[in-house]
């Protein structure tokens, strides 16, 4: 019953959320779909999973009512300032676009270049280690471990960061060009090489995220300004979107079979064990799609944590204080819990509880829905990339609440302030372009006078 609830709810405010937005795809749907599902997932019960408590149930509710409060204020002062002014929406006038998106392709051929070399760098690196690729894959357990202790140095720190401005740009150019293309998934594949050095899916999903957010956004953009010049191929991106999945489902897969993790899950439903043996969608998928909010409700239920302020939503802070013996180096892996199996992600809602307490949650909520809406509007009223960018990254906040605040992990920051730096230059260098052309066409009308 509790599902078939959780479900309705989840429903209603998608429908709400097109209402509000006249676009089904949305921060407050986006919310609904995450981690409704999450939700769903786990009140399916095809685990054996514990009863969530109330108290853990007060705070899904209220965080919800929250964002969604956040929502309704802005709409409803966008609303009565709207009937005092009639606002016309202005014509597609985006320097990045100038020279016909020449800049924009370059710039992530440019970006992928870089991820691709730290890719083959970090494979050098292991195959030094364990004298081959057969040996790396073997030792798959291990390498994920020295990764995560820290044992693998990247070339240049910061280099692996710079990935996810030619991602971004990716999704743009994509929205742009109104078709999916190889350079569309070039950053992306660089990525999956990377990650599989780590043996880890954190970045893949990171990743497609942002390339999606990035492309639904801008696609939003210039198909409400003029439907026949940004026109999309649905078949093109249909077909495109399915070979993504396909890629990703089974790079995922890869890692999750080289690292050994077991499908034989104890007190699996009859239903679950059929797709034991499932090389996509197996039952640890499910376990990893729905055992967060466990994890909250135990969390919630022992009590037994504490976290300094904002530790876990401003770990990379932390992290850089320890590197100058300012402060106690943040764990990478949070507290683990038995639901019954062992899982220790909680979600979001953990982390901002464990950082700042039940109000916390209330406000971080509130202020969520309150500015990524104001952010929605503005980006369609000016036109900003610039907006664009922090909205997108606003959206992975969202994308990843099933699993953990996606502002702990150290690209979050970096691949924003390198895209935010990158942007200006990139927007001049296209104008710049524009205007030698115009230069050149003018000389050539001149000297024929």
């Amino acid at each position: 019953m509790s599902a078939l609830i959780v479900f309705a709810v989840a429903l209603t405010g998608i429908l709400l959320s097109k209402v509000l937005f006249k676009k089904w795809f949305n921060h407050l749907s986006l919310y609904c779909v995450i981690m409704g599902g999450l939700i769903f997932f786990y009140e399916l019960k095809l685990l054996p999973y514990h009863d969530i408590i109330p108290l853990a149930w007060f705070f899904i509710i209220t965080s919800f009512l929250s964002y969604l409060l956040g929502i309704l204020t802005i709409i409803a002062i966008k609303n009565y300032t709207d009937k005092k002014s009639q606002n016309n929406q202005p014509e597609i006038n985006l320097p990045i676009f100038q020279d016909g998106g020449k800049a924009l392709k370059y710039s992530v051929i440019f970006f992928s270049l870089i991820g691709l070399f730290v890719a083959l760098h970090r494979w050098y690196i292991l195959i030094g280690m364990f004298g081959s690729v057969e040996a790396v894959f073997i030792n798959a357990y291990a390498v994920y471990r020295l990764n995560v202790e820290g044992e693998i140095k990247e070339f240049i720190p910061i280099l692996p960061s710079f990935i996810y401005v030619g991602v971004f740009l990716a999704g743009v150019y994509t929205a742009y060009k109104g078709k999916f293309s190889f350079l569309s998934f070039f950053p992306i594949l660089c990525i999956v090489l990377k990650e599989l050095t780590y043996f880890g899916r954190g970045e893949m999903l990171f990743s497609a995220m942002e390339f999606i957010f990035a492309f639904l956004l801008t696609r939003h953009l210039l198909g409400d300004r003029s439907r026949q010049k940004f026109k999309f191929s649905r078949l093109n991106a249909l077909l495109s979107i399915i070979i993504l999945s396909v890629f990703l489902l089974s790079a995922a897969s890869f890692v999750r079979e080289s690292r050994g993790i077991s499908e034989k899950i104890p007190g699996a439903s009859p239903e679950l064990k059929l797709i034991q043996n499932n090389f996509f969608i197996t039952p640890s998928v499910y376990f990893y799609l729905s055992c967060d909010v466990g994890v909250f409700s135990k969390y919630l239920e022992k009590e037994t944590e504490e976290a300094r302020f904002g530790e876990n939503t401003f770990r990379g802070v932390y992290f850089l204080l320890s590197k100058f013996n300012l402060a106690e180096k943040p764990k990478f892996f949070p507290k683990g819990y038995f639901i019954p199996m062992w899982a220790n992600s909680g979600s979001y809602l953990r982390d901002i509880h464990s950082d700042f307490g039940s109000t916390g949650v209330y406000l971080f909520n509130f202020l969520l829905g309150l500015v990524i809406t104001i952010l929605w509007f503005r980006f369609y009223e000016k036109q900003s990339f610039i907006i664009l960018v922090i909205l997108v990254y606003l959206f992975i906040i969202i994308g990843f609440s099933f699993l953990v605040i996606a502002t702990r992990y150290n690209q979050w920051w970096m691949s924003q302030v390198l895209i935010l730096m990158c942007l200006p230059v990139l927007q001049k260098i296209a104008g710049t372009k524009q205007n030698l052309k115009s230069e050149k066409n003018l000389n050539r009308i001149n000297s024929f006078i």
